[in-house]
């Protein structure tokens, strides 16, 4: 098992899968033909409607969600040798802050 995090053989980073893009092709032409030989009007209102509610999360892409940018909290560690060297209440103003 490869565990140095660099990746070895495959695909690129970013390269489309080639199989994937076959499949949307074909999809998209037998659909595209399937609606070529709809009569839409001979369909109701309804019909159509639920035609298009269908259809448009195909053509239409979702917005993607942003998630904020969280701001970088700076913090100090403080390593602390032998308990011993310090008084109580020093001890507790550092785990207290």
């Amino acid at each position: 098992m490869n565990t140095t995090g660099n990746k070895y053989g495959g695909r690129t980073k970013g390269t489309p899968n080639k199989l994937t893009s076959k499949i949307k092709e074909k999809l998209s032409c037998i659909i595209s033909e399937a609606i070529d030989s709809l009569d839409l009007g001979s369909m109701t209102k309804a019909e159509r409607l639920k035609l298009i509610q269908l259809g448009l999360p195909y053509i239409v892409t979702k917005p993607q969600i942003e998630e904020p940018q969280q701001e970088e909290q700076k913090f100090q560690i403080e390593i602390i040798d032998r308990l011993g060297k310090y008084k109580d209440r020093d001890l507790d103003k550092a785990i207290t802050g």
